[in-house]
């Protein structure tokens, strides 16, 4: 995120990620010359990877996944990335661990412990409930949760390969928020099998798909999950204004009236979804 500021980037002044580059304590006090060689590796990520799209780049999603997969101490070089980057990595990571990882470190710890206790007490009714709306089949791999300061704008996102990367030092997505942003980022892995079963609606009603439903539906589905579970939860797309936004201020009042008795558990996916789609 500290090249999207470099490049005045507009996601880069999100919430989530807008404090990311005044984290600086302890760096003026570091020699010049890992001031300077902090400030050139930025500059790398200026000119390529943070112009990148960290869910669709292909990539860069390919680079994510192998860094996340990779112990603390491995050495860049080994770990199949482009020579240019990992030579970026063995620059920066000397400046980065004296500086951040200590509190970074420990901001991770904390929101690994906050995540923990809420997947510990509603993680497997939750699981069934996600499940059992999408009639869909929970993977026997685990996905994979990264955890780091600062992720990207939405301040978590998932990606192919059960990669979903957390960012802990986003108080919008701590406690019970946490766990509907798991939940949430767990249902993209059905997203190309519910825009298929979405468009083979649509074609019978001879209707195209509303755009953003499918997003839509899994704002909506795991706030009312995690609200089920946990009384007075508010589901993060109301918190922040979602409904607020692009297509969802039409997408709301369409699964008010005809996703929300689905979920309670009146009818089917295909007469929730054909609904739908044949009133928008």
């Amino acid at each position: 995120m500290l090249g999207r500021a470099r490049n005045g980037a507009a996601d880069s002044r999100r919430a989530a990620v807008v404090k990311a580059p005044a984290d600086v304590e302890g760096l003026a006090a570091r020699h010049d010359s890992e001031r300077a060689a902090w400030d050139e590796s930025i500059y790398y990520y200026a000119g390529g990877l943070s112009v990148k799209d960290a869910v669709f780049d292909e990539a860069l999603v390919d680079i994510t996944r192998k860094l996340a997969a990779a112990p603390d101490e491995a050495d860049p070089a080994a770990l199949g990335l482009p020579p240019e980057l990992a030579s970026t990595l063995k620059l920066a990571a000397p400046v980065y661990r004296a500086v951040w990882w200590p509190r970074h470190s420990r901001a991770n710890a904390a929101r690994r412990n906050d995540l923990q206790a809420f997947v510990d007490q509603h993680g497997a009714a939750a699981v069934k409930r996600l499940t059992t709306v999408y009639q869909a089949r929970w993977p026997a791999r685990p996905r994979t949760i990264d955890l780091v300061a600062y992720s990207n704008w939405s301040g978590a996102y998932s990606t192919g390969g059960g990669l979903i990367v957390f960012a802990s030092t986003n108080e919008e997505i701590s406690g019970a928020l946490g766990l509907e942003t798991l939940l949430h980022e767990s249902s993209h892995q059905w997203d190309e099998e519910i825009e298929g079963r979405l468009k083979a609606i649509g074609a019978t009603q001879g209707k195209p798909v509303p755009g953003g439903l499918s997003h839509a539906m899994i704002f909506y589905t795991s706030g009312a999950i995690v609200s089920e579970l946990i009384p007075g939860h508010v589901p993060y797309a109301d918190k922040s204004g979602i409904w607020t936004r692009g297509a969802n201020p039409t997408l709301k009042p369409l699964l008010d009236r005809y996703w929300r008795p689905y979920i309670r558990g009146s009818g089917t996916f295909e007469e929730a979804a054909a609904k739908l789609v044949e009133a928008r």
